[in-house]
Parts: C-alpha cells; sequence; structure tokens
C-alpha cells in the first residue's frame, strides 16, 4: 500500500479522496507528499517520493478524474519512469506500488520543502516553452528528477529511483 500526503491545498480540492488513519506503514518504495500548482491556468498535481525526491506530475488535472486519482498516478509514475529511460515492466511497478491511498499532510518538513522548490522550478521552466502538452511537463519533470540534492548526497533523485527500484527486485 502506497501513502500519498497532501497539502491542505491540496486536501481542499480532494477531499473525498483522503482517508482518516493513524496507523500507516513504511511501504517499498516510501511514502509520497502531493501538492497542486497551476499551469497556463490548468490544475497539475506534483508528487514527490520522501526517500527519493523523485517528482511526477498528473497535467491537466479536473475535477472529473478525482475518482481515478489512484490510476492517474500509476500511469503518470510509469511514463515518467520510461521517458527517463529507467526500464520497468508495468506489472512490477505495479505489485509495488499496490492500493494507493490518499491522506491528510504529515508535516514532513523535507519533503515539503523539496515540492515547494520544484513548484517554484517548475514556475520558472515554463517560460522556456511556448505549447505545454504532457510531452513537455515530463520534461520540465525530468529536469527535476536530474537536479542534485545535498539530503541525497549530491546524487539526483533520478539516480535515488533506479537505486531503489533495483534494490527491491
Amino acid at each position: 500500500m502506497t501513502h500519498i500526503f497532501t497539502t491542505k491545498k491540496l486536501e481542499k480540492i480532494i477531499h473525498k479522496k483522503i482517508e482518516n488513519s493513524d496507523l500507516i506503514d513504511e511501504h517499498v518504495l516510501g511514502n509520497w507528499n502531493a501538492n497542486v500548482f497551476y499551469v497556463a491556468k490548468k490544475k497539475c498535481l506534483l508528487f514527490v517520493n520522501s526517500e527519493t525526491f523523485f517528482s511526477v506530475v498528473i497535467p491537466r488535472f479536473s475535477m472529473k478524474d478525482i475518482d481515478k486519482l489512484a490510476a492517474l498516478f500509476m500511469d503518470s509514475y510509469y511514463n515518467q519512469l520510461l521517458f527517463e529511460k529507467i526500464t520497468v515492466d508495468y506489472n512490477n511497478i505495479l505489485a509495488k506500488i499496490g492500493e494507493v491511498t490518499f491522506h491528510s499532510t504529515n508535516n514532513n518538513r523535507k519533503t515539503i520543502g523539496v515540492l515547494t522548490y520544484n513548484i517554484e522550478k517548475l514556475n520558472y521552466f515554463k517560460y522556456d516553452y511556448p505549447v505545454f502538452n504532457a510531452s513537455v511537463i515530463r520534461e520540465m519533470t525530468q529536469k527535476l528528477n536530474r537536479t542534485p540534492f545535498k539530503q541525497l548526497g549530491w546524487k539526483t533523485p533520478n539516480e535515488e529511483m533506479i537505486s531503489l527500484l533495483g534494490n527491491n527486485k
């Protein structure tokens, strides 16, 4: 089971999907934190893995997609891995992710800081592109995943995700 902790801003949007449970176990791929941001007046969701800081974006999210949010996350995660040339089997990833649940914020300051940092970088990157589509969003996310972090020993989230997926075969 994969737990995704939402910020207060995102929680107001997807409040129907939020589960209230006090007992939360750590998952193989770690927990994820999520926030909402806007590109060209379109709502996008940003997910950051708390172990690797690997980022995934769901572009053009609308309220009619709320019931299939877990499937959208899975597809976006898998497609981001493929876009970054991290070869994995879809069924293997599906098994590792398991059921996706959404929770109120866990106040993980380090991951929330990375979320905020990534949103600011995405706002900066958007001036390089005249048109926004899924391919452009994946390219912008790839730039985020190739940014080294001191908390990761100056490794990139991309390298850390490859290592995490390799260790959990």
